[in-house]
């Protein structure tokens, strides 16, 4: 097998990634396709080879699946954003348990039916966007990358996103002002347009990540505050304006700084019972819809009066939803910014019995080790790379029950692993559906302490 041959394969099943998977050969050579399904007969053309597996091409899907559709959005090939547009929903959530199942194989009777979305379309209520200008017109694109890759897909209707994003963006093309980044060159003010929106009563706040520090912002101020003005004159349920300053070539989409420059400070949300200040760059889920059910999962595994560490905590929404069972909440949260709007949620919430340390979490787990603190339940919600092990070493100690919830089930396994070697068992794997119609799943899974480190 070589570069450019061209093959007839069976898919065998999908992988983390999206992928479908199938063999080649007597030795099983393993190749990966992306756009398949499971028991489909297809003709590829290898485009990769490295010593472990290939990448290959469709060229003709020779016996599609029977759960196989045309995507419903128009830009499904040029965007790449959402991998399973090519079978139904129901469908799509079944290869997803799969996936679990796959990755958590040796878990037997633990693995719940994944908890579906209950709106497929509309639901990403954060929306970040690259704008760039094409080289010889300077037309403006607004989209996503195409995926791995920087080259953007001028996106006018996405699917996935409250509508009203969409009319904004094309204002924003419409009526741009400013020169838009060039990663080449290294040049142009514009970088990013941000937008958090809310479910409950649809505002919105707008960032804009210039490629600038914020002491050159003095030169900009006057003409990016008029266009902000321009577009909140045109769009009434923007209520504040942000700047990002992120001068740096970097994959990171925000800077270290970011400024209010028009309106409020934040949007509410609301889930429940429950309401949530959400600024521009706070951590929150992208799909409140499912955010309810995963913050359910959690609240229902954990007993009255209880004592909770909610790690890597952010505004404090986890916590905060199951305040109603805790006789004290702590929070550890790095991002001060963060920290500032989880105790004004407390307060929001008339939730009193709570303890803020904005800190690293690495460095706080430690501390609280060495002051011998032991905590009821420990929920851990880590960024999507997990937990490093000297972190989940200090954790063990000083938790009796861990609800880790993962955007990664990959890390999670790894992370579960190394829990269990202090007698920790999972006592339920429970998938959740943030994202409909892509490959990532939200994995929430309660650690019990087992009797024999009980009597330890």
């Amino acid at each position: 097998m070589k570069i450019n041959d061209e093959i007839i394969v069976d898919i065998e099943k999908i992988t983390p990634t999206g992928e479908g998977l199938c063999r080649f050969g007597e030795k099983k050579f393993v190749i990966f396709v992306k756009n398949s399904l499971p028991d489909e007969k297809i003709k590829i053309k290898i485009i990769s080879i490295n010593k472990h597996f290939a990448r290959g091409q469709i060229v003709e899907i020779v016996e599609p699946s029977d759960k196989r559709i045309k995507p419903f959005c128009a830009l499904y090939n040029a965007c790449g954003s959402c991998q399973m547009q090519i079978c139904d929903y129901n469908y799509s959530i079944k290869l997803k348990e799969e996936i679990l199942k796959d990755i958590f194989k040796n878990e037997k009777g633990i693995i719940l039916p994944i908890i579906k979305s209950s709106k497929t379309k509309e639901y990403r209520h954060k929306v970040q966007f690259p704008v760039r200008q094409t080289k010889n017109s300077k037309r403006v694109l607004i989209g996503y990358f195409k995926e791995n890759s920087h080259e953007i897909t001028n996106i006018k209707f996405c699917c996935m996103h409250p509508q009203i994003m969409n009319k904004i963006a094309d204002f924003i093309r419409n009526n741009n002002i400013f020169d838009c980044y060039d990663e080449k060159k290294q040049n142009g003010l514009l970088k990013n347009v941000i937008a958090r929106i809310s479910s409950s009563d649809n505002s919105i706040i707008l960032t804009f990540v210039l490629n600038i520090n914020e002491k050159k912002f003095k030169l900009y101020k006057n003409d990016v505050l008029d266009f902000a003005r321009k577009i909140s004159e045109e769009f009434k349920n923007i209520k504040g304006f942000f700047v990002n300053f992120n001068e740096k070539n970097t994959n990171s989409i925000l800077g270290e700084k970011t400024i209010k420059i028009l309106g409020e400070d934040f949007i509410l949300q609301k889930l429940g019972d429950k309401i949530f200040k959400i600024g521009a760059v706070s951590f929150f889920q992208v799909n409140p819809y499912s955010a309810f059910e995963l913050f359910n999962v959690v609240k229902e595994n954990i007993k009255e009066n209880s004592t909770i560490l909610d790690a890597y905590g952010g505004v404090g929404a986890i916590g905060i939803f199951a305040g109603n069972k805790a006789k004290k909440i702590v929070l550890v949260e790095e991002n001060q910014n963060a920290t500032q709007m989880a105790k004004e949620n407390y307060e929001l919430n008339c939730i009193k019995n709570y303890e803020i340390f904005s800190n690293d979490a690495k460095k706080q787990f430690k501390i609280f080790r060495n002051e011998n603190k032991i905590f009821d339940y420990t929920i851990l919600d880590p960024p999507r790379s997990g937990c490093d092990k000297e972190s989940l070493e200090d954790i063990v100690k000083i938790s009796k029950n861990i609800i880790y919830v993962s955007c990664n089930p990959i890390t999670l396994k790894r992370d579960m692993e190394i829990i269990r070697n202090f007698e920790f068992e999972p006592e339920f794997i429970q998938g959740v559906d943030l994202f409909p119609y892509t490959y990532h799943i939200e994995t929430v899974i309660l650690f019990k302490k087992g009797e024999r480190n009980e009597r330890n």
